[in-house]
């Protein structure tokens, strides 16, 4: 059996239905907390899952923020120059949760939700508790005209892993930090490994290979 739909079909949909539809539709995303401050010295706590890969050489990541027609506190501070990126993992993962409400730009993410700002010689905060941390820096953004959302893309300056995480190829093994995933705007998931598999060619067979 299956389900179609058209899209005539969307507009018809109650909005935060359809919010949750289209915020799943495209599968599991890592979940972040974008930690920054102010010129003010104002810490900010903001959760992300919609961190992507640009490159390698030089190491480069997209956000995406939405419409800028109300304060973006994690916008503005980032674009500012710095801030940083966490991953996170069940044992913070309310708190992660929470630090998505609307707060004030007077108040502190990192208080309201009893994470640990730490500051590692870099311009802004990471979270203490995290696991995987990268400290980024703006690059440039480009609008995207069909939603008016901006995309910003930001070098990763810094990197700060628990011990045993990289695997001998260099691969960052997620599962071993228990990292959280994120389908839609509220639902979790944790992560587990499945098969490594070779570098495919034309007419040769998959191997597996090790962890």
């Amino acid at each position: 059996m299956e389900e179609v739909f058209e899209k005539s079909d969307f507009a018809k949909w109650e909005r935060y239905y359809r919010a949750a539809f289209f915020n799943s539709l495209g599968g599991f995303k890592s979940l972040n907390l974008l930690a920054s401050q102010n010129i003010a010295g104002q810490h900010n706590l903001g959760l992300f899952f919609s961190v992507s890969h640009i490159g390698a050489n030089e190491a480069l990541l997209g956000l995406i923020f939405r419409p800028h027609t109300v304060p973006r506190h994690s916008l503005e501070n980032l674009r500012a120059g710095y801030a940083t990126l966490n991953a996170v993992h069940p044992d913070i993962l309310a708190q992660a949760h929470q630090a998505s409400a609307n707060y004030s730009v007077e108040d502190s993410e990192f208080e309201a939700t009893g994470l640990s700002p730490e500051f590692r010689d870099f311009p802004a905060p990471f979270v203490a508790e995290s696991k995987i941390k990268m400290g980024i820096k703006y690059r440039e953004e480009h609008l995207i005209k069909a939603n008016q959302t901006i995309l910003v893309v930001a070098s990763i300056e810094k990197v700060i892993l628990e011990k045993g995480l990289i695997l001998e190829d260099g691969l960052i093994d997620h599962s071993l930090a228990n990292s959280v995933a994120v389908n839609g705007l509220d639902s979790y998931y944790t992560t587990q490994r499945l098969k490594r598999f070779s570098y495919p060619r034309p007419g040769e067979d998959l191997s597996e290979n090790p962890w």
